[in-house]
Parts: structure tokens; C-alpha cells; sequence
């Protein structure tokens, strides 16, 4: 999986998205936010600018989505049986 970045906290999570989103550019509501487990083969190609964040907990995983989805975001709901990534990507 590429750009996985190992996370201490989920507000740190979601500040770096938000990095990346600003980065990349397009409305909030372009970008899309899920949860995957560890070992998910998810599509993960380049034109859509993913980006994935390894998070300490399902906890803080559910919280971040949650909150990235109150920013705007769209829902890319694909739980695994432990999520504890966070991934955030674009359609354009």
C-alpha cells in the first residue's frame, strides 16, 4: 500500500489529510474517507492522490472518519474486520 504513514493520534491524522487535500486542491466534497484493515489490497492508484494513515485503534479510526465526513468529505464505506486505516482519496 503506498503512502501509509503511521500515526500517533487521530487529530494528527486528520490535519495531515487536510495538508494533502489543500495540496492536491478540489472541494471537500470531491475527496472521499473510509476505514480499511491492516493488509487491505484497495485500490490505491495514483490519479486519485491516496493517501492512508495508520491509526493507534479502530476507535480513533471511526472518530477520524467521522469527523473528516462532518468537513464535507464523501463516505467510502468498506469496514474490514479491524479497521484501523484511514484512507482519503479523489475521483479526479
Amino acid at each position: 500500500m503506498s503512502n501509509l504513514h503511521d500515526i500517533k493520534s487521530k487529530e494528527a491524522a486528520i490535519a495531515q489529510a487536510v495538508r494533502h487535500m489543500n495540496h492536491h486542491g478540489g472541494r471537500l466534497e470531491s475527496w472521499f474517507v473510509g476505514i480499511e484493515e491492516k493488509g487491505s489490497d484497495r485500490d490505491a492508484r495514483n490519479d486519485r492522490h491516496p493517501i492512508h494513515f495508520l491509526l493507534p485503534s479502530e476507535d480513533d479510526a471511526k472518530s477520524a472518519m467521522s469527523q473528516l465526513l462532518d468537513m464535507g468529505l464523501q463516505a467510502d464505506d468498506e469496514y474490514g474486520v479491524q479497521p484501523v486505516i484511514l484512507f482519503v482519496y479523489t475521483q479526479n
